[in-house]
């Protein structure tokens, strides 16, 4: 039996590296008290500090950002045997269930864990538990926080995982029925393929069986940091980087900038002094001499006068630029965070969402790759789970909404993935201006994948080719203004049956006819669709809107094109 007391400490001690870089990102991100230190490392004394905002600004949008994003399960299948759509939505309410769980006991949303775990530690970890309780499916899955996350790789996948948590000792005696001396402990959870222990402190408290028949973690490394590239004997810490990487050195300059700046805006209200005094001796009290309408009695060779420091603010403004520079080619630029109102052109709009994208897809890969294997690992679990119990169906699902699924669906042989999409507003107004132009030289399809990037550009067009048809045929479009007026009758709105019957009746048929689909012959057709002629400018009216010349764009009416 491996000693995992021992094996957790050895590997701790070989990432020593890597947690010192987690916890100096995590007081960039709570914004620890910054204190200027001199070249030998000693504070700094009578200094103003001033810790700015930067790094937990930047945090929070990328953050937000990525907890913002729409996300598609996508199951594929070269067999037609295969019920892709039935897996996708088991797989979906598998991580509804589990996320109302997490909720319920006051823990954080799966993906928002995970984006906050990929951004600040650069990885992120779960251990999936699905298993069958009184008959029912229960969906378990809880985050880890990899700073406290121990491990060995294997061919298969991780050969062990252990979480340390700090707990208190309420909770861990009410838990394992263990006491201990202190007010808090920690308390290690360990898993490999055949078991699970469970240790506090010195003192192992429980050791129980599973029949998974793999470590029931799964962990995912953000693909920045080259760690696992440039073998050095302290890669380690550069494997999996945090979105603080690029500026991690430059916050303190930015932080030691504004408290020079501080500090000497502090000495023009109190600047130093010397006192050339006749007969030397001791100088007189600062107040005395500078005190608000102090008067001061000298000998004509004496003086008093304020000591020049030379001039540090223009220096200080040439640092400014300087680590300005990096911290917008590391992070976020004043574009990005909506500090700038001037107009941008569409194309100026996508390069610069593509430039966020730089920060945003690592992220988003590594989540993604996470949800592949979480749903990889509790297939597996529920498959097993089932057949020993002899069950053909398993029933899951938010309350209210449970659904049974075939166990045999799941037996068989596809591929998950995850497919997210971060949208932003500007960016997908910028996307229309130049679909608009495009359409002259590519096919609606393309222009959906590729350059307004739909989540779904078939159901796009099965849904665009489905409102076409009531343009093309007005009958059409009455068939299912009456069939609306209808279910509004069942509703209970009188008047609505009255204007169906009306609809129906200038149409020269009954409401019976129309629900069965006999329509009279059809009126004149259209002329083709009915559409106005031209799109309304997609980013405000005038010379140039965000940078397209107004030739490029057509206006609402042939009536404002004489304006």
């Amino acid at each position: 039996m491996p000693d995992y007391p021992k094996l957790i400490k050895d590997r701790e001690r070989e990432l020593l590296g890597l947690y010192g870089r987690m916890d100096d990102d995590r007081k960039l991100l709570y914004l620890a008290n910054y204190v200027m230190k001199d070249a030998k490392g000693k504070d700094v004394r009578d200094v103003v500090n001033v810790t700015l905002n930067k790094p937990s600004v930047f945090a929070s949008n990328v953050i937000s950002a990525l907890n913002s994003t729409r996300q598609q399960v996508v199951v594929e299948s070269d067999s037609s045997k295969v019920e892709t759509a039935d897996i996708e939505e088991f797989i979906q309410a598998a991580f509804d269930t589990a996320n109302y769980a997490r909720v319920n006991a006051g823990e954080a949303h799966l993906n928002f864990f995970a984006d906050t775990q990929c951004c600040i530690r650069g990885r992120a970890a779960r251990r999936v538990l699905f298993r069958i309780e009184d008959g029912v499916l229960k969906s378990d899955i809880q985050s880890w926080d990899t700073r406290f996350v121990t491990y060995e790789q294997s061919d298969e996948g991780l050969a062990w995982a252990a979480y340390k948590s700090y707990r208190g000792k309420a909770q861990i005696e009410a838990e394992y029925g263990h006491v201990i001396p202190s007010q808090y402990g920690w308390v290690s959870d360990v898993w490999d393929s055949d078991h699970n222990e469970v240790w506090i402190g010195n003192d192992k408290v429980l050791e129980q069986e599973h029949f998974y028949g793999f470590c029931p973690v799964v962990l995912q490394i953000v693909g920045l940091g080259y760690g696992n590239i440039l073998m050095d004997d302290d890669r380690l810490k550069y494997e999996g980087e945090s979105i603080f990487y690029m500026i991690r050195s430059l916050v303190p300059e930015l932080n030691r900038w504004i408290t020079i700046l501080q500090t000497l805006n502090l000495k023009t209200i109190k600047p130093p002094i010397k006192q050339k005094k006749k007969g030397g001796g001791e100088p007189e009290e600062y107040e005395d001499l500078t005190g608000m309408g102090a008067v001061t009695a000298i000998e004509p060779e004496e003086d008093i006068a304020r000591i020049d420091y030379g001039d540090a603010i223009r220096a200080t403004q040439l640092v400014y630029q300087a680590i300005e520079k990096g911290l917008q080619e590391g992070s976020y630029t004043d574009i990005d965070i909506g500090n700038v109102k001037q107009p941008f052109s569409a194309v100026a709009l996508i390069t610069i969402g593509e430039s966020k994208d730089q920060v945003y897809l690592p992220r988003l890969a590594a989540r993604e790759t996470l949800n592949q294997a979480t749903a990889d690992m509790f297939i597996r679990q529920v498959v097993q789970v089932a057949q020993q119990e002899g069950m053909a169906t398993v029933e899951l699902g938010l309350p209210g909404h449970k659904r049974a699924f075939k166990v045999s669906d799941l037996e068989q042989e596809y591929q998950i993935s995850f497919k997210s999409f971060l949208k932003s507003p500007k960016t997908d107004v910028a996307r229309m201006a130049i679909a608009q132009q495009a359409q002259e030289f590519y096919d609606p399809m393309m222009i959906l994948e590729d350059v307004l990037q739909v989540e779904n550009p078939k159901e796009v067009m099965r849904k665009r080719y489905y409102y076409m048809a009531e343009k093309i045929d007005p009958n059409i479009l009455r068939h299912r203004v009456i069939m609306n007026l209808l279910e509004m009758a069942d509703e209970g709105d009188e008047d609505a049956e009255i204007e169906a019957e009306i609809m129906a009746a200038s149409m020269g048929v009954s409401i019976e006819q129309i629900k069965q689909g006999q329509i009279a012959p059809a009126a004149a057709p259209a002329n083709g669709q009915n559409r106005q002629e031209g799109l309304l400018p997609l980013l405000g009216k005038g010379g140039q809107v965000g940078g397209i010349p107004r030739s490029a764009i057509a206006s609402a009416s042939p009536e404002e094109e004489a304006v």
